[in-house]
């Protein structure tokens, strides 16, 4: 097939899914909003030791309590009016972490922002259910620009405001560890500090908040996984749903982590930040569709690296892959796990096999 017209095709399947997708979002407000309604409830909550303490299980909120005061604005606006607004705000950081992945990787600026737009685990984040991963997005997006420049202010500051969801930032952070960027991480540990104090305002004044915070993610883990199990594309979750038990996950983070680790070491900067992003998704505690908008980067730096037309076909396959993800409540399984955890996986053991290659060449040296 052409190039010209694997492109047409890509972009009319692309948009087309992205259009239906977005036009659910009507749908979505005349039934609750999604998530939204949790983000608008820790809105009004902030300030006030109920937003770790919430009166209706529904309101339980799991990013940092500090995070909540982004939403206090939101919260005093008629539900449909902030819905729409957020999912606006949600499509433009996708645009803007495009236009920051075609500098960074070389791709050309309308393939950096219509790929990152019309992702559909993005689509569907911001005009269905109300998430944030396409602002996760965007801040990783320059943190992995700050570590390609060496940049500390570029680094720190959006991985700094990243922490709002630790398990977005925790493998960039273990980037910065793996290649000692001490700078970086110092400006990060007093970002988290910040976030400690002004988590305290929003909790009411609670000093303790940590340790209430994390009693309330292990309430609420059981029965969001009861809840959306489908939607799983991690391998913690699916180990989770499968009824393996904590010590046996823990122990497959950990090597999962440690063979990561090893990976990035062999990487050059922007491919070790890229592909920690997809690792972090593939080994999140608490992954689903959504957060599969953090494959994003990776995805980008590989099709920079390939030549046309296996670009497209690249690309091509993802997308068309990708929007089956709504038949996972049919068929009890997310394909996108096999983008997040198969991706994740070819990389780790590309980079492994060709340090092993490398070592075997270097014995066999006279």
């Amino acid at each position: 097939m052409r190039g010209p017209l694997l492109r047409l095709i890509f972009w009319g399947w692309s948009g087309a899914v992205a259009l239906a997708m977005a036009s659910a979002a009507g749908w979505s407000i005349r039934h609750g909003a999604g998530d939204w309604r949790v983000f608008v409830a820790a809105g009004s909550l902030a300030g006030t030791h109920a937003l770790i303490d919430p009166p209706e299980a529904w309101q339980i909120f799991v990013y940092l309590p500090g995070a909540a005061w982004a939403f206090v604005p939101f919260a005093r606006l008629p539900l449909p009016v902030s819905f729409v607004l957020d999912a606006a705000f949600m499509l433009a950081c996708a645009a803007a972490a495009g236009v920051v992945a075609a500098r960074t990787y070389g791709l050309s600026r309308t393939l950096g922002i219509g790929a990152f737009v019309l992702w559909p685990p993005v689509v569907y984040a911001a005009a269905i259910i109300g998430q944030n991963a396409p602002f996760g997005l965007l801040l990783a997006q320059l943190a992995i620009a700050g570590i390609a420049r060496r940049s500390l202010a570029l680094t720190a500051l959006p991985l700094g405001l990243l922490l709002y969801k630790p398990t977005y930032a925790l493998p960039l952070i273990g980037v910065l560890l793996l290649r000692a960027r001490w700078r970086e991480l110092g400006a990060v540990a007093a970002a988290g500090a910040a976030w400690y104090v002004v988590s305290v305002a929003a909790t009411g004044g609670d000093w303790r908040w940590p340790a209430e915070w994390a009693a309330l993610i292990a309430r609420y883990a059981p029965g969001d996984l009861s809840v959306n199990a489908s939607f799983v594309v991690s391998v913690p979750g699916l180990l989770a749903r499968a009824g393996a038990g904590l010590p046996m996950i823990v122990a497959v983070i950990a090597v999962g982590a440690l063979a990561v680790a090893f990976a990035v070491r062999r990487a050059g900067a922007v491919e070790a930040a890229s592909a920690a992003c997809l690792a972090g998704v593939a080994l999140g505690p608490h992954a689903l569709a959504y957060d599969a908008a953090l494959a994003l980067p990776m995805i980008a730096y590989t099709a920079a690296r390939l030549a046309e037309p296996a670009r497209t076909r690249f690309l091509l396959a993802l997308f068309v892959l990708a929007p089956l993800f709504f038949v996972s409540p049919l068929v009890r399984f997310d394909p996108l796990a096999v983008v997040v955890i198969g991706g994740a996986g070819a990389w780790v053991y590309t980079r492994l096999r060709a340090r092993v290659s490398s070592d075997t060449a270097a014995v066999r040296e006279p």
